[in-house]
């Protein structure tokens, strides 16, 4: 299995509704997928975003990534966010926010 990390840095706070909107229907297409569990954190100041989704493996995690509202959110983040970094680990269950925070520390 696949664990899916991507941390979202917001250019500003005036963004966060555009990014609370693609959040909002991504996790409901979500629901319809094979992901087995799905995680939202923020930062103390939200202005950095964590989520966190599980896969049965790789074909799973590209197909949901490369279509629909997540598709066009990649599109779009260039308008609401500064950075965005994701990780992949193998695993059988989400990580801790602790331990999926330092996958960028490195």
């Amino acid at each position: 299995m696949i664990v899916s990390v991507t941390k979202i840095e917001l250019r500003s706070y005036s963004k966060l509704i555009a990014f609370f909107r693609f959040n909002a229907q991504i996790i409901k297409e979500l629901e319809s997928t094979p992901c087995q569990k799905h995680q939202v954190t923020g930062s103390w100041n939200l202005k950095v975003w964590y989520t966190m989704t599980l896969w049965e493996n790789e074909k799973e995690l590209t197909d949901f990534y490369r279509q629909g509202t997540h598709l066009m959110a990649m599109k779009a983040s260039k308008a609401f966010s500064s950075a965005i970094q994701s990780r992949r680990v193998a695993g059988d269950a989400l990580l801790g926010w602790k331990e999926a925070k330092a996958l960028f520390s490195s």
